[in-house]
């Protein structure tokens, strides 16, 4: 198997193999939106539509998508860091009950945290609570609330990339696998 298909690693029957394969395929979806070079949805009259259980039909247009990055009102980073955001946020509520007070699942947390503060580390008076860290990314205990040098920082695009991420979520499962054969 290739390096570059490593979301595969990822079992189907566990926890985030449809959700890094979703978020996988909007990212490799971005080139289309954001890069010029690439010959796709040149012509306005392309639509992609999506139906309702409840409304009609939305239509989306990315031809105007790709109008608006052309334009810079949208950009590619922001984009990958909200894919991020919504993956570590699912992605932390679907296996939350798995948190073993482990330094790596409270490390997860305060990624979901700050995916749910917008992107951005926030920790009240007594947070970080914890010890939390996850291979060589430590978020320091010690220091709390507005005292801690993570407040008020970006999480995706500054402190955590699309890598960190899908490694992040492959050593959760791996440790949720242990629990359960436990």
């Amino acid at each position: 198997m290739s390096k570059d298909v490593e979301y595969y690693a990822f079992r189907q029957d566990l926890y985030f193999y449809d959700l890094v394969s979703s978020f996988s395929v909007s990212l490799c979806g971005c080139p289309a939106i954001f890069d010029t070079q690439i010959p796709f949805f040149l012509s306005p009259q392309q639509n992609l539509s999506f139906p309702g259980q409840f409304t009609s039909a939305k239509h989306m247009n990315p031809y105007s998508l790709r109008r608006l990055a052309e334009l810079e009102q949208i950009d590619k980073g922001a984009h990958i860091a909200w894919c991020c955001i919504m993956l570590a946020n699912t992605a932390y509520e679907s296996v939350r009950r798995f948190h073993d007070g482990s330094p790596e699942f409270e490390f997860f947390r305060h990624i979901r945290n700050a995916s749910s503060h917008l992107n951005v580390f926030q920790f009240n008076h007594r947070e970080p609570a914890h010890p939390a860290m996850w291979r060589t990314a430590v978020i320091d205990d010690r220091l709390k609330g507005e005292d801690n040098p993570l407040f008020g920082q970006q999480c995706f695009g500054s402190f955590l990339g699309v890598a960190d991420l899908l490694d992040l979520l492959m050593d959760i499962e791996r440790k949720i696998i242990i629990q359960l054969q436990q």
